[in-house]
């Protein structure tokens, strides 16, 4: 509440201080053949510039100065700590680069069938520090589970919902193209970790494409855990693009293996709005190769009012073991907000 009354006092004095709303230039009679006219023509591209300038902050809305406020005090901390790695020898080879932050915050109301006021808080934070040549970056996720971004809270509450834990760990590489990566980190109930991935792609043809990884992470309670993936794609035209993907994680601690596989299609209907229906299927290994839960959906995802700002609207049906496979009709309404440079992977 403090944090809004904040920003709604920040945007009455944006918006309606006489400053910016009521500036004219004075215009006088000057010898146009002068030094004094010669200054000023000299002077015009500047003024024109702050018009120009004026004119953008007198456009913007208040979600703009939210996104622009929170990507500057995030890279303000990050180069501070970026900053800890620097040494007098290192300084000049730093010059001009940045260390930044990019993410992401996703707010989701999830109504369905049986709990209408379910709600979920999403958001992803990686820190890449030039000191360091970029190849060590500082990872914050509300799950460590990075291959199920889109699904909605309930479908992630299944047998393997240890994963949805605040996860902050250090992401090692050898140089920035490896396919290899090493995290240490804590997360999943404040146990300490350690992982390895490999994660490469192969294009068969221009149109078939496969995805694949493999990890092995040890947790100080849940011990040894390993995990494979293999996504294929086909790219259909440049509006429609299918994929499947295939997804199994051995567990240490109950001796089973969890597993997911999914169908996706994405429609892009132009360059702002995408349909995307959705079905998926995870079930466990033990006592037998058994479903635990099913779930479909469509997806739309549009953003149309800024490049940074997008909205989601998915109905969807969701059956679970532990409801005897009864239907769960809902919607998942979402707002996802993305800042800083969100170009790398």
């Amino acid at each position: 509440m403090t944090c809004a009354v904040a920003v709604l006092c920040h945007l009455m004095l944006v918006n309606f201080s006489p400053l910016q709303t009521n500036v004219e230039i004075p215009k006088h009679d000057v010898d146009t053949t002068g030094p004094h006219a010669q200054s000023q023509r000299s002077a015009s591209p500047q003024t024109n510039k702050l018009n120009r300038e004026h004119e953008h902050r007198f456009d913007e809305q208040w979600f703009d100065i939210w996104q622009r406020s929170f990507t500057d005090s995030m890279d303000f901390t990050v180069k501070q700590f970026d900053g800890w790695f620097h040494s007098s020898d290192t300084g000049a080879k730093q010059l001009g680069e940045q260390a930044r932050a990019e993410g992401r915050i996703q707010l989701a109301w999830e109504p369905r069938t049986g709990d209408f006021a379910d709600t979920d808080l999403r958001f992803r934070i990686r820190v890449k520090l030039p000191a360091l040549e970029e190849r060590v970056d500082l990872l914050l996720s509300d799950n460590e589970d990075e291959t199920q971004d889109s699904s909605i809270r309930a479908a992630r509450d299944t047998a393997n919902n240890n994963r949805d834990q605040t996860t902050i760990a250090l992401r090692f590489r050898p140089d920035q193209n490896s396919h290899y990566s090493f995290r240490v980190g804590a997360g999943r109930r404040d146990q300490l970790y350690t992982r390895a991935r490999y994660r490469d792609a192969v294009a068969f043809t221009n149109k078939w494409a496969m995805l694949y990884d493999a990890e092995l992470y040890y947790f100080t309670r849940d011990r040894l855990g390993a995990e494979i993936g293999a996504a294929f794609q086909y790219d259909i035209s440049p509006q429609h693009l299918v994929r499947q993907n295939n997804r199994f994680f051995y567990r240490d601690e109950t001796n089973d293996w969890f597993w997911r596989h999914e169908f996706q299609h994405l429609y892009s209907i132009n360059s702002h709005n995408a349909l995307i229906p959705h079905f998926m299927v995870e079930g466990l290994s033990q006592p037998n190769y058994r479903v635990e839960e099913v779930y479909s959906g469509l997806r739309w995802r549009s953003n149309t009012i800024r490049d940074w700002l997008y909205f989601d609207v998915e109905p969807f049906v969701l059956l679970l073991r532990e409801e005897n496979f009864s239907p769960s009709w809902g919607v998942a309404l979402r707002v996802e907000a993305y800042y800083g440079d969100t170009s790398g992977n």
